[in-house]
């Protein structure tokens, strides 16, 4: 539940409660090149302001457990270096509304940049507005439809607000653009059991442990799965739970509860 950035964690429950259980996914906060970006537990990987060559952003290096970065991503305008300072300041704040001007102020000066939309979407979602958060990530993926992790903050919103199908949809696409990113896999897998189809849950949070062995949070997700499977499989939950605790994952009363002898 935590990565790096210099880094905030803090946990999110999204309503998949079923036998007091809860399936759980993370949120943190970065700020790389003058930009952050908290969406649903979504990390975006913001290409610095000051681009000048035209290219698009260089890639940064692998985070943990050798994921790759996700998308390929546009640089943010050449204009907008004070901007991106002004509006990672406010964001830092809780400042939505400063943040908030910053960001469509570079919109103004760049409509199809796809970073700029993801950010505006993250400030959206912090400020509790889910409407406006929603067609933000929308014109994000529509701009650059290879950010993949635009595409987990849509499928996350859309999870929060009910609407499963589309939020499946939209993990189904953040696995397809991210492969080797353990998060969409975690996120299909909720969305899969708050659906019922508990062994295509299996199957996706199985697949984020394996992309990411010291992913906390989805061997904290599979111990419930197996818990609550009937009949229950107590020694794979027991295993998936301890594994979860040793990364630092916080006691669990209830599951603790269900996984007695």
């Amino acid at each position: 539940m935590h990565m790096g950035w210099g880094w905030i964690s803090a946990l999110q429950m999204l309503g998949l409660r079923q036998n007091a259980l809860v399936l759980r996914c993370c949120s943190s906060r970065l700020q790389r090149g003058g930009i952050v970006v908290l969406a649903l537990g979504v990390c975006l990987q913001i290409a610095p302001a000051q681009q000048s060559s035209g290219e698009s952003a260089p890639v940064p290096p692998p985070a943990k457990g050798g994921m790759l970065p996700v998308g390929k991503a546009d640089p943010l305008p050449d204009q907008t270096q004070i901007l991106g300072r002004r509006a990672a300041e406010a964001y830092a704040k809780g400042d939505w509304d400063k943040a908030r001007a910053a960001y469509r102020e570079m919109l103004e000066l760049d409509r199809n940049n796809a970073l700029a939309w993801a950010n505006l979407g993250a400030v959206e979602q912090r400020a509790g507005r889910l409407r406006e958060a929603i067609e933000a990530f929308d014109q994000s993926v529509r701009h650059n439809s290879s950010l993949g992790q635009s595409w987990a903050a849509l499928g996350l919103l859309h999870l929060e607000q009910g609407d499963k199908y589309l939020a499946l949809s939209c993990f189904s696409r953040a696995s397809h653009e991210s492969p080797l990113d353990p998060k969409p896999h975690n996120y299909l897998g909720m969305a899969c059991k708050s659906l019922g189809w508990l062994a295509a849950a299996e199957t996706e949070l199985q697949r984020a442990v394996e992309l990411d062995a010291a992913y906390e949070t989805a061997h904290f997700n599979l111990a419930v799965l197996y818990a609550e499977q009937s009949p229950p499989a107590l020694e794979l939950a027991r295993r998936h739970y301890q594994k979860a605790r040793a990364l630092g994952a916080a006691r669990d009363e209830v599951l603790e509860g269900r996984l007695k002898p």
